[in-house]
C-alpha cells in the first residue's frame, strides 16, 4: 500500500535507496536494521516488507524471511512473486530440517513441530504428519492443534477432535481455547448443535473471547436466527487479524439504531469477493437514506459494482474516500438498516451485466456451435481462490467434474485460476470446457448472463451469478458455511440457486450425480 503522504512517502524512500547501498556495501544486518525504520513510518509499505524479506534469506534467517513474506501475503494474498518467494524459502528450511540428524533417544519437540509446520503450510500433509510423529503425545496446546490442523487437511477429523487434552492444571483461558478449537472441528463436521454448545463451552471460561463469540454467531446464522445472530456477528471487530483488514478513517462507525438520514457514509467491502457482492444488495437502501454514500471496495469488483449502484461513488482505497459522517462495513448492514432476514431484504437481481457485453459474449458462444444445432452452455467453476488461505473442502478435483462434461452440452470455463492438481487435466479437457479471456467480473457477469446455466462452487462466482438472478447449481460441501444453512435445495440469498448437498465428508460423486440428473431434466426439452 503506498502511504498518501508525500513527507511520509520521502522518508520512506529514502531510507529505501540507503538500504539498497548498505546492502551492496555487504552490509545486509544494517540494510535490514534501516528497512524496520522505514516500516515503522508505514507497516503496509509492501515493497519494505519484500525488500526486508529477501535480505533475509540472503543472511540465512529463513525464519525470519518466512514471516517477512508472510506479512507481503497479508497486505497483498495475491502477490505472485511473493508466494513464489514464500515457498521456496519453506521447502529450503524443511530440506535442511529433514536432512540434519535428530536426537537417537529424546525427540526434538519443537524441531519436530517446525518441521511439520513447514510441510502443513507447504500443501504437503501426510510428511506433516510423519514428521510430528516421533513427538506424540504432544503437551502443549500449540502443538496439539498443529496436530489437529494436519489431520483436517488428510480428512481425519474424528482423529483431529481428540486431539486436544486437558492437564488437572490448565487455566480458565486454555480451557477456553481447546473448546473453541473443538467447536471449530465440530462445525467443520456439519455437527451444528455440539459445535454451537462448544464455542458457549468456551465463553463460559472466557467471556471476552472475541473469536467464540463470532463462531456462536455463525451458528445461530446458520439456524436463520438472524434477530440474535447480526448483533453477536459484530464481535469480530475485536479480532486483531479482521481488525487489520479495516479501513482507517476519521469518522466513527455506524451504529445499531444511528439515523443516517442526511449523513454521508462510507461503506467498505469486509473479508472475500463474495461476501461482498453478497451483501452489496443492501447498499441501495443506504443510498435512499443517507445524503451521500460512497463505497470502498475491491478495485476487481468495481467494474460490475459502479454501474449497478447509480448515485453511489465508488472507491479503491479508503484514503479516495470524500470526507463522511460514518462508515460502516457492509457486513453489518443487516443490522444497521434492520432487515435481519434476507428473506424479507432486496432480493436478485440487484447487480447488472453490460447488455453490450452480453451481446458480444453471445455472438462469440454461437461459433461454438458452428453449423449443428445450439446447445445448452454452462459455466463452470470448481475452486476458489488458489493463494492465501485454500479451501480444499470446498474446491472439487476437475476429474469429478468428468460425467458433467459428458453430457451433451457446452462447457464454459469460468475459472481464472487452474488448480495444480487440475491443470494436465484441464489442458487434456480442452475440447470439452472452453477457456475464453476474462478481462474483469464485468466481463464475467456478462458471459454468465450469456450462459444458460452457472455449475459453481462456494466462491465468488455464485454469488455474482446468484446476484444476477441466474440459474446455479451449487456443489456444498458437508461443512457448508453460515450462509448457506444446514438442510434444503435453496436459499435465502439468493433465489436462483439450487444447493447440491454432500451427504459423506469428501465425497462428491453423488453430488456430480445429483448434478447430472438435474440438468438433463433442466434441458429435456432441448432441440
Amino acid at each position: 500500500m503506498i502511504s498518501p503522504d508525500p513527507a511520509k512517502l520521502a522518508s520512506i524512500m529514502g531510507l529505501m535507496c540507503e538500504a539498497i547501498a548498505l546492502r551492496g556495501a555487504q552490509q545486509p544486518a544494517a540494510a535490514v536494521a534501516v528497512l524496520e525504520q522505514a516500516l515503522a513510518l508505514d507497516p503496509g509499505f509492501l515493497p519494505l516488507h519484500m525488500q526486508r524479506a529477501d535480505l533475509l534469506v540472503e543472511m540465512g534467517e529463513l525464519a525470519g524471511a518466512i514471516a517477512a513474506y508472510e506479512a507481503c501475503l497479508d497486505l497483498v494474498p495475491d502477490y505472485h512473486d511473493a508466494r513464489v518467494a514464500h515457498r521456496a524459502v519453506m521447502a529450503q528450511w524443511a530440506d535442511t530440517l529433514a536432512a540434519a540428524p535428530g536426537p537417537e533417544e529424546t525427540p526434538d519437540t519443537e524441531r519436530a513441530a517446525t518441521l511439520a509446520r513447514l510441510y502443513y503450510k507447504l500443501a504437503q500433509p501426510q510428511q506433516a504428519l510423519a514428521a510430528l510423529a516421533p513427538a506424540l503425545p504432544l503437551a502443549t496446546l500449540e502443538h496439539q492443534a498443529l496436530h489437529a490442523d494436519i489431520l483436517l487437511l488428510l480428512n481425519r477429523h474424528e482423529e483431529a477432535l481428540h486431539c486436544y487434552s486437558e492437564a488437572p492444571d490448565s487455566d480458565d483461558a486454555t480451557r477456553a481455547l481447546i473448546a473453541f478449537n473443538r467447536a471449530d472441528i465440530l462445525r467443520r463436521m456439519g455437527r451444528i448443535d455440539e459445535a454451537q454448545a462448544a464455542y458457549e463451552e468456551a465463553l463460559r471460561w472466557h467471556a471476552d473471547f472475541p473469536q467464540a463469540q463470532v463462531g456462536r454467531a455463525h451458528m445461530l446464522l446458520t439456524r436463520h436466527d438472524y434477530a440474535r445472530g447480526w448483533p453477536a456477528h459484530e464481535a469480530r471487530f475485536a479480532i486483531a487479524e479482521l481488525a487489520r483488514q479495516g479501513i482507517s478513517s476519521p469518522s466513527p462507525r455506524w451504529q445499531p439504531g444511528q439515523d443516517v438520514q442526511g449523513k454521508r457514509v462510507l461503506l467498505w467491502a469486509e473479508q472475500g469477493q463474495g461476501d461482498c457482492l453478497q451483501f452489496s444488495r443492501y447498499i441501495p437502501l443506504v443510498a435512499q437514506r443517507a445524503a451521500q454514500v460512497t463505497l470502498c471496495a475491491p478495485a476487481a469488483l468495481l467494474a460490475v459494482l459502479a454501474p449497478s449502484l447509480p448515485g453511489v461513488d465508488c472507491v479503491s482505497h479508503a484514503h479516495e474516500a470524500p470526507p463522511h459522517d460514518c462508515h460502516a462495513s457492509l457486513l453489518s448492514l443487516p443490522l444497521l438498516l434492520a432487515v435481519p432476514d434476507p428473506g424479507q431484504g432486496p432480493q436478485p437481481p440487484y447487480l447488472f451485466a453490460d447488455p453490450g457485453r452480453v451481446a458480444q459474449w453471445q455472438q462469440q458462444l454461437s461459433l461454438l456451435d458452428g453449423a449443428a444445432p445450439r446447445r445448452p452452455r454452462i459455466g463452470l467453476a470448481w475452486a476458489g481462490r488458489q493463494y492465501a488461505t485454500t479451501h480444499p473442502s470446498r474446491d472439487v478435483p476437475l476429474a469429478a467434474l468428468l460425467p458433467l462434461l459428458d453430457l451433451p452440452a457446452d462447457f464454459i470455463s469460468l475459472q481464472v485460476e487452474i488448480p495444480l492438481a487440475d491443470q494436465a487435466l484441464h489442458q487434456e479437457m480442452a475440447g470439452r470446457l472452453h477457456s475464453l479471456p476474462l478481462t474483469d467480473w464485468a466481463d464475467t457477469a456478462a458471459l454468465a448472463c450469456a450462459l444458460d446455466l452457472v455449475i459453481s462452487v462456494d466462491t465468488a462466482v455464485i454469488h455474482l451469478a446468484g446476484a444476477l438472478g441466474l440459474p446455479c447449481f451449487l456443489p456444498q460441501r458437508l461443512e457448508g458455511e453460515w450462509r448457506w444453512g444446514v438442510e434444503g435445495d435453496s436459499s435465502p440469498w439468493y433465489p436462483s440457486v439450487r444447493l447440491f448437498r454432500q451427504q459423506e465428508r469428501g465425497q462428491w460423486a453423488p453430488v456430480v450425480a445429483g448434478m447430472v440428473a438435474a440438468c438433463r431434466e433442466k434441458f429435456a426439452g432441448w432441440s
